[in-house]
Formats: C-alpha cells, structure tokens, sequence
C-alpha cells in the first residue's frame, strides 16, 4: 500500500506541482490550503507525513505544527521561506520532524520525504538490525509494528522515543554521546543539535521504562558526554 501524504500549504501552483511530483514517486497525495482544512482532513482520514508551509492564511504554520503533534506523533516536514536557524530550532521544538526552505531542489525533497519515513518505519541498514523481534531484561520490542513491552504491559512510547530507545538497546551497556546519537539517527546537517528536543525524549524514555522499577536506573546519563543504557 502506497504511504499517504497530506500536503497543507495556500500556495496552488506549489499544491499542484507537489501532487503531481509525490504521485509520480508513488506516493498517495492529498493537499488543504489552509490550516483549519488540513485539520478536518486529519480528523477523517489516515496519513504517512505531512508537509507543512509556515506561510497559511488562517493560522500560523507553527501553531498548527504544534496542535497537531499534541494530538499526533505523524512525522511533520516543514516547508517554508524562513532560512534562520531561530525558525527551524523553533519548529523543531514544537514538534517538526525536519524542515527544508523555500525554493528547494525536488530532488532534496524527495530525499528528506524517504528518509522520514525510513525512520518511522525503523529501517535500518544491517541484517541484523532488521531483527523484528528483540529482547532487553523484561522488554520485549517488536521493532516492525514499532510496540515496546514489559512484563506484557505496552509501554506507550511516541514514534521519536521508539526510535531513541531502540538505538540506546542496540548498544547497551556502550557510552552514546548526544551528538553521535543524533548524527546517526537524523544526519550530521541536522537541526536537533542545536534544540533541547532529544533531551527531553530521554527524559521521556527514561521516566517510562523506569516506571515501577523501585528505583532502580536502566537509562544513565553521562555527564558532559551523554547516556549509557544498562547491559
């Protein structure tokens, strides 16, 4: 089945060449020119990734980033002409997935649309990290359908935090600093580096896996270098 994509954006002519682009790779598209639309049209029907302009005649692109991660952990990419680094820190704060300004290369685009929901999807590279099912201590995690448990008990983690826990257990007992971690999971050029984001999806991560443990600490930071999963 062919990944949905809900483009918002009160550009026509850009709605319509991204449509036509989108559906020649294969994707399934549908477009709101404002924001009030693309939120009815999210409350109706199921999406992959939404791209979403900045620039809409009804709301601000940020705000509407941030309602609908309140409400939806559907990975978020921005399209805007805002170029400084305040504006793609801030959108990535308010819950974006990646951001790419205007005018872009379509070819950038596609790039960044397939790597997103690469990493929705968990694929990663080796054979071995393709393993569907893995186990650490009393959690089992089912890496294709992306559900954490323990004890038999789902542990409701976001499509972010899944993805963080899933590379700290592939390297348990290891010293994973900020950096890397965030170079390996969402490019070296990317924006997170310079946001607060991946700290508080450990702290996140930290208080649900920690939940009921009588104390006890799987997820360690390392000060001044970064976390260490327990063995």
């Amino acid at each position: 089945m062919a990944c949905k994509i809900l483009i918002i954006d009160d550009d026509y002519e850009i709605l319509d060449m991204l449509k036509i682009l989108l559906e020649v790779e294969g994707y399934e598209v549908d477009t709101a020119s404002n924001g009030f639309t693309g939120l009815e049209k999210l409350k109706k029907s199921s999406y992959n990734l939404i791209l979403l302009d900045l620039n809409l005649p009804d709301i601000a692109g940020e705000q509407l980033c941030k309602a609908i991660r309140k409400n939806s952990e559907l990975p978020i990419l921005i399209l805007s002409a805002k170029e400084s680094v305040t504006d793609k820190v801030l959108c990535l704060e308010y819950g974006a997935d990646d951001y790419i300004t205007k005018p872009f290369q379509n070819i950038e685009l596609i790039a960044r649309i397939k790597a997103i929901l690469r990493r929705c999807a968990c694929n990663y590279g080796t054979e071995e990290e393709h393993t569907s099912i893995l186990y650490y201590k009393n959690f089992i995690i089912d890496v294709e359908n992306m559900i954490v448990k323990r004890d038999d008990e789902v542990i409701n983690f976001t499509p972010k935090e899944f993805e963080i826990f899933l590379y700290l257990v592939r390297n348990k007992g290891k010293i994973v600093s900020r950096d890397k971690m965030i170079n390996e999971l969402w490019g070296k050029d990317n924006l997170y580096k310079w946001s607060r984001s991946i700290d508080v999806h450990i702290q996140h991560i930290r208080q649900k896996i920690e939940k009921n443990s009588k104390g006890h600490l799987y997820l360690k930071t390392i000060s001044g270098v970064g976390y260490k999963l327990e063995e």
